[in-house]
């Protein structure tokens, strides 16, 4: 199939991708009515034409939270990039460098924050969650600093994870030698495995 605009990149990956990696990427909770606002909250923005102002020069570059970047579009923080690919967070800090734009990287990466700040070619930010250890919240700070990570966003919304259907309808767990690489030293890299419902819902 030939992509012509961004929604059949979704249609391509369900396709490609197993059932349950795709509804863990494309899915949200419970009955997904935020999932659906979102989508609709997109819709309703429209784009402005400016006619007889010259085109001979253009520019989407714009800056986000002081970040300067190619076009108003940077990478959200989604966890477990080697679902899609094996190469998974690596490669979209590649394409977001190339592109000229952000990323921020998830906590839950499958590869550590330094070796996505490695392969980077543009910013980057990092997602933090907010941990009961307080000591383990520092390391990652102090870790993301010293890889050169420019912003932190903190998710504090997290002390229970949302009741995601598909993923309980599927079991969720991670394929073998997949984790929570950030998490490594401190033994919270690997989901729990054969529990009933969502196995991220179980290590939450």
């Amino acid at each position: 199939m030939e992509i012509l605009n961004l929604d059949e990149y979704e249609t391509v990956a369900r396709d490609l991708l197993p059932p349950m990696a795709f509804d863990f990427i494309a899915g949200g909770a419970d009955d997904e009515i935020t999932l659906r606002d979102n989508r609709a909250a997109f819709a309703r923005l429209r784009l402005r034409p400016r006619v007889l102002a010259g085109v001979g020069t253009r520019n989407l570059e714009t800056t986000v939270l002081g970040q300067r970047i190619s076009f108003p579009v940077g990478v959200a923080p989604v966890a477990f990039h080697q679902l899609a690919h094996p190469d998974g967070e690596l490669a979209t800090a590649r394409a977001a460098g190339a592109a000229g734009t952000l990323m921020c990287v998830s906590t839950a990466a499958n590869y550590s924050l330094e070796d996505v700040a490695a392969a980077a070619g543009g910013p980057l930010w990092f997602q933090l969650y907010w941990y009961k250890d307080r000591g383990l919240t520092e390391a990652l700070v102090d870790r993301a600093r010293a890889a050169g990570y420019q912003a932190l966003l903190l998710t504090a919304d997290t002390p229970l994870i949302g009741r995601r259907e598909r993923d309980i309808r599927n079991r969720f767990t991670l394929p073998p030698g997949l984790g929570w690489k950030n998490l490594e030293a401190v033994a919270l890299r690997d989901f729990p495995q054969n529990v009933p419902g969502s196995g991220l819902a179980a290590y939450v």
